[in-house]
């Protein structure tokens, strides 16, 4: 993804999430599976906050993209379908914020990368591609 030049706080959100998605798939190429689905989830929050920006409005504080996508739908009209969708992808992610991260935030006995491997990557590179392209239709 190529960042904007363009200036401001939502801008810079955005570029973070850009950049935060390049990342990803860098990570990805590595083997650390993990840490491209916590990166995907940031990729998703960051393009949704900065939309609230754009529009004039402080972002709630959470770190859900689901909340934020609720939130979001309240200043900026979106289609009940694509809505949906997009939560989808959100409500898939947002698990990955601490999920991926925090020995004790799974079951077991075991690093939490052990649970991660290259599908589950894919999966969550995809959410937050979905979630990134439809931010940036909204800015255009």
């Amino acid at each position: 993804m190529k960042k904007s030049k363009r200036v401001g706080r939502a801008d810079i959100w955005m570029d973070e999430a850009k950049y935060d998605f390049d990342t990803c798939l860098e990570l990805h190429t590595l083997g650390r599976f993990n840490w491209v689905c916590t990166c995907s989830q940031q990729v998703g929050e960051k393009a949704i906050k900065s939309l609230f920006l754009l529009n004039g409005v402080d972002y709630p504080w959470t770190h859900s993209i689901v909340d934020l996508l609720d939130g979001l739908r309240e200043i900026v009209p979106i289609e009940d379908d694509e809505f949906l969708a997009l939560r989808h992808c959100a409500s898939e992610l947002d698990p990955h914020y601490t999920e991926t991260r925090y020995p004790d935030a799974v079951a077991g006995n075991q690093a939490p990368y052990t649970y991660y491997d290259g599908e589950r990557s894919e999966e969550c590179l995809k959410n937050a591609r979905r979630l990134l392209e439809w931010v940036e239709k909204q800015i255009q």
